[in-house]
């Protein structure tokens, strides 16, 4: 918990700097040879992972642009949606002003305007930043390039309309924090399709746009292989696939009841798949199915590809703390023959734990960073104990951790804000006969059932897909020999 709660903290101080009037002026550091426009330094630290949209996308085009010299306007255009936007210049002047912030000593425009507009308000400043902005597919863009002012007569003449010195583009799908200036979404309003699947038993699915084209694709994991595929025309179509043998070997103890986990091109990974399951263990591959190094356990299912969960054969669950899944120690020079100079791999250190569960063995889990529509974020967490019983815990910045019990859950569970209301939803699968998917709204302390899809057979997997249609996000289930999608 120490850990979440330092990376909270910093997310806190972070917002609370980006409060902080855009046109505030701080002391300019001497020149240092001839006078001139001072090159503000920029942003080294990297983008957060987090954090909200607004605020990892202005440290993004703000490293991704470079130095900036001081006094720099930044502009941003009209916002190019294709949902409904009715907030949408209120949208431009917040971002703008957001990476006005990260650059430097620069202002933001206190309104969205086009190029030709921007270039003539920018008048005595040092330098133009332009921000285009666009929403697609559920997907926040900005495309940032850096222009020369040119204030001298002549200077105007020769090149009245220089072109940009520096270039950056940045995407992240959309959060409560930008749907706010969008048009709301009803959870009341979501919808269930149905299409046949022939993998046989499922064991995990994920979604997420794996080569970038803007489109999602399905990764569905069994015993015997793990495949990639696309619905089309309401069809899954199989791209790809790689039988186990292929990518890792089998673990020495597997489990009589496997537990399995998958991750699709999460933020920190792009382009790859992080999975895993207790006959293999775990291990990130990438878009070609080849397997690129090894987990140290089990990704966690919204932990962004960092969080990995630990199995144990001999209690038939998970066990412990979750640890960071990459744990690759850097090698140690040691010196060979004739003198040279050989990397020998390093012991790797005891993994400090990213978060604590709220119990010590579960069989499901589940984490998200839920961001509010002030742009805030609270770690969320929810874990299954083999009996059933579901513990639910919530962490705000500067607040003491709100938990919750529910008895009498499904294997299967997942976290994810599906109407992006700032308030997040707990997916889970009933324990009994009688299955089916329970969404709920986790707001104020309590759990409250909001939707329920009643399945006439198990419900073997659970997956969050990204905002892509209608800029929301969506859940994918395996369903005896169907895929569930729920948006």
């Amino acid at each position: 918990m120490r850990r979440v709660a330092l990376t909270l903290a910093i997310a806190v101080l972070a917002a609370n700097a980006d409060a902080q009037p855009a046109d505030k002026k701080l002391p300019v550091p001497a020149a240092a040879s001839a006078p001139g426009p001072t090159p503000a330094p920029g942003p080294t630290a990297a983008p957060p992972l987090h954090a909200s949209a607004i605020l990892r996308l202005a440290h993004e085009i703000a490293q991704g642009i470079g130095p900036v010299p001081s006094g720099a306007i930044v502009v941003a255009s009209a916002v190019a949606s294709d949902i409904p936007a009715p907030k949408a210049d209120e949208l431009a002047v917040r971002i703008a002003a957001q990476v006005a912030g990260r650059i430097g000593l620069a202002k933001a425009h206190p309104q969205p305007a086009a190029l030709a507009v921007a270039r003539g308000v920018s008048g005595r400043a040092a330098s133009l930043v332009y921000l285009q902005l666009e929403i697609v597919k559920g997907e926040l863009r900005i495309t940032a390039d850096l222009y020369p002012v040119v204030s001298n007569g002549w200077e105007r003449l020769r090149n009245p309309v220089p072109g940009p010195r520096a270039h950056a583009f940045a995407m992240a799908p959309l959060d409560a924090e930008v749907r706010g200036f969008l048009a709301p979404v009803l959870l009341e309003q979501t919808t269930l399709h149905k299409i046949k699947h022939e993998e046989g038993e499922v064991l995990a699915i994920g979604c997420g746009d794996l080569d970038g084209d803007g489109g999602l694709e399905l990764v569905l994991v069994t015993r015997g292989r793990v495949v990639v595929a696309k619905i089309r025309a309401g069809k899954l179509v199989v791209q790809r696939a790689a039988a186990w043998s292929t990518i890792a070997s089998r673990a020495p103890v597997p489990m009589r009841d496997p537990l399995a986990s998958v991750l699709v091109s999460p933020r920190g990974h792009r382009g790859e798949i992080l999975l895993g399951t207790t006959d293999r263990g775990g291990i990130a591959i990438d878009g070609a199915l080849v397997a690129r190094r090894q987990l140290t356990g089990l990704p966690v299912t919204g932990g962004e590809g960092e969080a990995c969960a630990s199995p144990s054969p001999e209690l038939g669950s998970y066990d412990g703390n979750v640890v960071p899944c990459d744990l690759a120690a850097p090698p140690k020079p040691t010196a060979g023959a004739g003198g040279a100079a050989k990397m020998a791999p390093q012991k790797p250190a005891e993994p400090l734990p990213i978060f604590i569960p709220p119990v010590a063995h579960y069989d499901a889990i589940a984490t998200l960073d839920a961001i509010g529509k002030d742009g805030s974020v609270a770690h969320i967490v929810a874990v299954r104990e083999p009996s059933g019983r579901m513990r639910l815990r919530r962490q705000d910045v500067g607040a003491r951790p709100i938990e919750v019990v529910l008895e009498g859950t499904g294997a299967q569970v997942a976290l994810v804000d599906l109407d992006l209301d700032g308030s997040p939803e707990l997916v889970t699968t009933s324990d009994g006969p009688d299955d089916g998917i329970v969404v709920s709204s986790f707001a104020k302390g309590a759990v409250t059932a909001r939707l329920r899809f009643p399945a006439k057979e198990p419900v073997r997997a659970l997956g969050v897909c990204p905002p892509e249609d209608k800029g929301v996000p969506g859940v994918v289930a395996v369903v005896g020999n169907e895929v569930w999608l729920v948006r």
